[in-house]
């Protein structure tokens, strides 16, 4: 009996997939892996892809820039922090922020491009994981925040949000929400 539970337990755990360890690339359709390419140019973007970044080309374009916010998020966040992306594109216009909306990896896809709209209209990015070398989201996204904040790439930081706010490519703070 025992060894009938425990193979019913083993298949049942190889049978499930587990989200947000890696990037979940893998996990993609075909479809959905086409839309994802490098970025050659900021200003030759579309709505149609999802552009593969790293901290130092975010940062070189953000020094174009009097002000930005860079948004790094989860696909799908459930929580009440997380709002759908047209509020962070009305927040950056009415506050003349130029916008940079960057996913930490590919798990619920849909969920962020199916929110596209004649109102959310900024492109969409991706960490590049390829170069920091790694596949783990917590460790490509630590290296990829440090980027940008102008410190060490390895260093440990602690979290302190997901909304990134710059003067040219200048680190200025770090919120959990947008400012009221």
């Amino acid at each position: 009996m025992k060894i009938i539970l425990s193979i019913l337990l083993f298949l049942s755990l190889i049978s499930c997939t587990v989200y947000g360890v890696t990037n979940d690339y893998k996990k993609l359709s075909e479809e959905q892996k086409k839309t994802i390419v490098a970025l050659e140019n900021f200003e030759k973007t579309d709505n149609n892809h999802i552009y593969k970044i790293n901290g130092q080309q975010l940062k070189a374009e953000l020094a174009k820039h009097t002000k930005s916010l860079v948004y790094i998020f989860t696909n799908g966040c459930s929580s009440v922090r997380c709002l759908p992306m047209s509020n962070y594109e009305k927040f950056a216009k009415e506050n003349g922020y130029k916008l940079f909306l960057v996913m930490n990896g590919y798990a619920n896809l849909n969920e962020t491009t199916d929110q596209r709209s004649q109102v959310f209209t900024v492109p969409l990015f991706s960490i590049d994981n390829d170069s920091y070398n790694s596949w783990y989201r917590s460790k490509y996204s630590r290296y990829f925040k440090n980027d940008l904040k102008g410190i060490e790439t390895k260093s440990k930081t602690e979290w302190d949000g997901g909304l990134y706010f710059f003067s040219y490519d200048k680190f200025e703070k770090a919120t959990l929400e947008l400012p009221q």
